[in-house]
Protein backbone atom coordinates (compact mmCIF):
# COMPACT_ATOMS: atom_id res chain seq x y z
CA UNK A 1 0.00 0.00 0.00
CA UNK A 2 1.49 3.38 -0.80
CA UNK A 3 0.08 6.35 1.05
CA UNK A 4 -1.52 9.41 -1.09
CA UNK A 5 -3.02 12.19 -1.22
CA UNK A 6 -5.86 13.56 -3.51
CA UNK A 7 -7.06 16.86 -5.34
CA UNK A 8 -9.40 18.18 -7.15
CA UNK A 9 -8.74 20.67 -9.84
CA UNK A 10 -11.24 23.51 -10.20
CA UNK A 11 -11.43 25.65 -7.48
CA UNK A 12 -9.43 23.45 -5.61
CA UNK A 13 -5.61 24.21 -7.07
CA UNK A 14 -7.02 26.42 -9.67
CA UNK A 15 -9.87 29.14 -9.53
CA UNK A 16 -12.05 28.80 -12.26
CA UNK A 17 -14.21 31.65 -11.37
CA UNK A 18 -13.89 33.70 -14.43
CA UNK A 19 -14.36 30.93 -16.83
CA UNK A 20 -17.72 30.06 -14.67
CA UNK A 21 -19.12 33.00 -15.12
CA UNK A 22 -18.07 33.82 -19.16
CA UNK A 23 -19.50 30.34 -20.08
CA UNK A 24 -22.58 31.57 -17.86
CA UNK A 25 -22.85 34.97 -19.74
CA UNK A 26 -22.62 32.73 -23.01
CA UNK A 27 -24.92 29.99 -22.26
CA UNK A 28 -27.10 32.85 -21.20
CA UNK A 29 -26.95 34.77 -24.71
CA UNK A 30 -25.06 37.85 -22.64
CA UNK A 31 -28.48 37.75 -20.33
CA UNK A 32 -27.21 38.47 -16.61
CA UNK A 33 -27.46 35.72 -14.41
CA UNK A 34 -25.09 34.49 -11.79
CA UNK A 35 -26.20 31.20 -11.14
CA UNK A 36 -26.24 27.84 -13.22
CA UNK A 37 -29.92 27.68 -11.78
CA UNK A 38 -30.73 30.71 -13.08
CA UNK A 39 -30.77 29.11 -16.58
CA UNK A 40 -32.99 27.41 -18.86
CA UNK A 41 -32.82 23.64 -19.18
CA UNK A 42 -31.22 24.18 -22.87
CA UNK A 43 -29.08 27.18 -21.59
CA UNK A 44 -27.89 25.16 -18.77
CA UNK A 45 -26.78 22.28 -21.21
CA UNK A 46 -24.80 24.76 -23.40
CA UNK A 47 -23.14 25.72 -20.30
CA UNK A 48 -21.80 22.35 -19.61
CA UNK A 49 -20.57 22.32 -23.21
CA UNK A 50 -19.03 25.90 -22.78
CA UNK A 51 -17.21 25.20 -19.36
CA UNK A 52 -16.10 21.75 -19.77
CA UNK A 53 -14.28 22.94 -22.97
CA UNK A 54 -10.95 24.55 -23.51
CA UNK A 55 -12.51 27.49 -24.69
CA UNK A 56 -11.89 29.73 -21.73
CA UNK A 57 -9.42 28.00 -19.66
CA UNK A 58 -6.72 30.50 -20.19
CA UNK A 59 -8.93 32.67 -17.98
CA UNK A 60 -8.44 30.05 -14.75
CA UNK A 61 -5.88 31.28 -12.07
CA UNK A 62 -3.60 29.32 -9.77
CA UNK A 63 -4.32 28.82 -6.33
CA UNK A 64 -1.13 29.74 -5.20
CA UNK A 65 -1.17 28.52 -1.41
CA UNK A 66 -2.85 24.76 -2.67
CA UNK A 67 -0.12 24.10 -5.25
CA UNK A 68 2.58 24.88 -2.65
CA UNK A 69 0.49 22.81 0.01
CA UNK A 70 0.68 19.87 -2.78
CA UNK A 71 3.98 20.43 -4.13
CA UNK A 72 5.70 20.44 -0.41
CA UNK A 73 3.44 17.10 0.09
CA UNK A 74 4.71 15.90 -3.21
CA UNK A 75 8.46 16.62 -2.23
CA UNK A 76 8.30 14.62 1.01
CA UNK A 77 7.61 11.46 -0.76
CA UNK A 78 3.54 11.36 -0.79
CA UNK A 79 1.63 10.17 -3.66
CA UNK A 80 0.17 13.02 -5.42
CA UNK A 81 -3.19 11.94 -7.17
CA UNK A 82 -5.83 14.51 -9.37
CA UNK A 83 -9.15 13.47 -9.74
CA UNK A 84 -11.15 15.94 -11.91
CA UNK A 85 -14.72 16.12 -12.50
CA UNK A 86 -12.82 17.62 -16.21
CA UNK A 87 -13.57 15.39 -19.01
CA UNK A 88 -11.09 12.99 -20.59
CA UNK A 89 -10.90 15.23 -24.00
CA UNK A 90 -9.66 18.00 -22.11
CA UNK A 91 -6.52 16.04 -20.95
CA UNK A 92 -4.02 17.89 -22.63
CA UNK A 93 -4.94 20.96 -21.98
CA UNK A 94 -5.12 20.43 -18.41
CA UNK A 95 -1.66 18.70 -18.14
CA UNK A 96 -0.69 21.79 -19.78
CA UNK A 97 -2.01 24.32 -17.51
CA UNK A 98 -1.14 22.24 -14.67
CA UNK A 99 2.23 22.45 -15.58
CA UNK A 100 2.22 26.08 -16.56
CA UNK A 101 1.11 26.76 -12.92
CA UNK A 102 3.84 24.68 -11.52
CA UNK A 103 1.78 21.61 -9.85
CA UNK A 104 3.62 18.13 -9.09
CA UNK A 105 1.43 15.57 -8.70
CA UNK A 106 1.94 11.57 -9.67
CA UNK A 107 -0.97 10.74 -11.82
CA UNK A 108 -4.56 12.54 -12.76
CA UNK A 109 -7.79 10.96 -13.24
CA UNK A 110 -10.12 12.45 -15.69
CA UNK A 111 -14.11 11.93 -16.18
CA UNK A 112 -14.83 9.58 -18.55
CA UNK A 113 -16.50 10.30 -21.41
CA UNK A 114 -19.59 8.29 -20.86
CA UNK A 115 -20.38 9.27 -16.94
CA UNK A 116 -22.63 11.61 -16.38
CA UNK A 117 -22.82 11.26 -12.82
CA UNK A 118 -22.40 13.90 -10.21
CA UNK A 119 -19.07 14.50 -8.51
CA UNK A 120 -20.82 13.08 -5.02
CA UNK A 121 -21.18 9.39 -7.01
CA UNK A 122 -18.37 9.74 -9.67
CA UNK A 123 -15.13 11.28 -7.42
CA UNK A 124 -16.37 8.39 -4.34
CA UNK A 125 -16.51 5.71 -7.41
CA UNK A 126 -13.03 6.70 -8.27
CA UNK A 127 -11.51 6.69 -4.94
CA UNK A 128 -12.90 2.90 -4.07
CA UNK A 129 -11.03 1.93 -8.00
CA UNK A 130 -7.87 4.09 -6.74
CA UNK A 131 -7.85 2.16 -3.53
CA UNK A 132 -7.89 -1.14 -5.53
CA UNK A 133 -4.88 -0.31 -7.51
CA UNK A 134 -3.10 -0.27 -4.12
CA UNK A 135 -3.08 3.43 -2.78
CA UNK A 136 -3.69 4.12 1.29
CA UNK A 137 -5.62 7.23 0.79
CA UNK A 138 -5.05 9.77 3.43
CA UNK A 139 -6.27 13.05 2.59
CA UNK A 140 -9.69 14.25 0.10
CA UNK A 141 -9.33 17.56 -0.86
CA UNK A 142 -12.08 19.20 -2.62
CA UNK A 143 -14.38 22.45 -3.22
CA UNK A 144 -17.77 20.44 -3.03
CA UNK A 145 -19.20 19.85 0.46
CA UNK A 146 -21.20 16.98 -1.80
CA UNK A 147 -18.39 14.69 -2.37
CA UNK A 148 -16.50 15.77 0.59
CA UNK A 149 -19.07 14.30 2.85
CA UNK A 150 -19.76 11.48 0.47
CA UNK A 151 -16.18 10.43 0.36
CA UNK A 152 -16.26 11.14 4.68
CA UNK A 153 -19.49 9.13 4.87
CA UNK A 154 -17.88 6.28 2.40
CA UNK A 155 -14.15 6.12 3.39
CA UNK A 156 -14.52 7.70 7.34
CA UNK A 157 -10.36 6.95 7.85
CA UNK A 158 -9.94 9.51 5.12
CA UNK A 159 -9.27 13.14 6.36
CA UNK A 160 -11.27 15.47 4.06
CA UNK A 161 -10.50 19.77 3.44
CA UNK A 162 -12.63 21.83 1.99
CA UNK A 163 -11.26 24.41 -0.73
CA UNK A 164 -12.33 26.86 -2.88
CA UNK A 165 -14.18 30.03 -2.84
CA UNK A 166 -17.99 28.03 -1.68
CA UNK A 167 -20.46 26.55 -4.14
CA UNK A 168 -20.71 27.53 -7.40
CA UNK A 169 -22.65 24.84 -9.27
Amino acid sequence: MRDAVIYDIDNTLVDSRKRYYTSLMEAANGRKVRNIRDLTDEERSRFWEIFLSSKYLHLDTPITETIEEVNSKYDSGLYIILLTGRPEYMYEDTVEQLKSFGVKYHRIYMRPLYDKNPDYIYKPTQIRRIMAEGFNILEYHDDSVSALERVQQLYPKIYVCRHGFGEIF
